[in-house]
């Protein structure tokens, strides 16, 4: 199929995939690391990766805008979530997931270089090298990383963020800005060009033990509930010690407790 792009249209691409991926297909999910707006696909990317995961694997290309030209502009979000991604793509995503749920309580605070330091020294939990990652962030392996992915953008003539580009053995999609999430399912159909089966999502306890933190709007999202439903699972979990909430101007961010003893 060929799709025009005009007004936030999804458009056809003919570039081929860089890697072969083990799955059928793949996402590479551009975004701007530096504002919310920019991170509001990783819900829409959680229900993907939930429902049908088995089918793709996601590929995250970080920057902002004025990247490319490296004008004078703070780059400390990039190099952290880099310096991060050394030590494994799922520390990256957590941090990034754990920088947009700051982002909901502290609003622009949570950018400056301080409060992005504290959010990746917090990730020592899960494995992060503290050492390793003062040493990879004032590396030149940091620059070539940023370079790379910047030709990517480029590549990709990406105008949009955020914008995901779903790339299949013969055919790639690109749909940049907000869709909705059933339009995404759509491009996983016309892709696939074959009947795929949804995969059951997993009890909340499991959701957030794997993401760590959601918002009651995020899950009520995936989980095609009421915020209400949500409200009251997620209350019993808390009361059980597996969880705890903190409340921002919008509503409430769940957290799991890691270390509680039913984890």
């Amino acid at each position: 199929m060929e799709h025009e792009q005009c007004n936030g249209s999804y458009c056809s691409l003919d570039e081929p995939s860089i890697q072969q991926p083990t799955k059928p297909l793949e996402i590479y999910h551009f975004l701007d690391v530096t504002q919310t707006d920019g991170l509001r696909l990783i819900p829409v990317l959680k229900k993907l990766e939930l429902e049908y995961g088995h089918l793709f694997r996601i590929r995250t290309i970080a920057t902002i805008p004025c990247a490319p030209s490296r004008s004078a502009c703070d780059m400390s979000p990039l190099l952290i979530l880099k310096a991060i991604e050394l030590q494994g793509k799922p520390l990256g995503m957590r941090f990034m997931r754990r920088l947009r749920m700051l982002h909901n309580v502290e609003g622009e605070r949570a950018y400056s270089r301080t409060s992005l330091m504290h959010l990746a020294e917090a990730l020592t939990e899960f494995g992060l090298d503290l050492a390793e990652f003062h040493r990879d962030i004032e590396s030149d392996t940091i620059q070539l990383m940023l370079e790379k992915e910047t030709e990517l953008v480029t590549d990709w003539d990406v105008r949009i963020l955020p914008t995901l580009a779903f790339v299949g053995d013969e055919e790639a999609i690109k749909a940049e800005g907000h869709y909705e999430y059933l339009i995404y399912v759509s491009i996983l159909n016309e892709l696939l060009e074959q009947p795929f089966e949804k995969q059951e999502k997993p009890p909340l306890e499991q959701f957030l033990r794997r993401y760590d933190t959601a918002t009651t709007s995020e899950i009520a999202f995936i989980y095609d509930a009421t915020e209400a439903q949500v409200e009251h699972e997620l209350k019993k979990l808390m009361l059980q010690q597996k969880c705890v909430s903190l409340s921002y101007c919008d509503g409430k961010v769940w957290r799991h407790l890691k270390d509680s003893a039913h984890a």
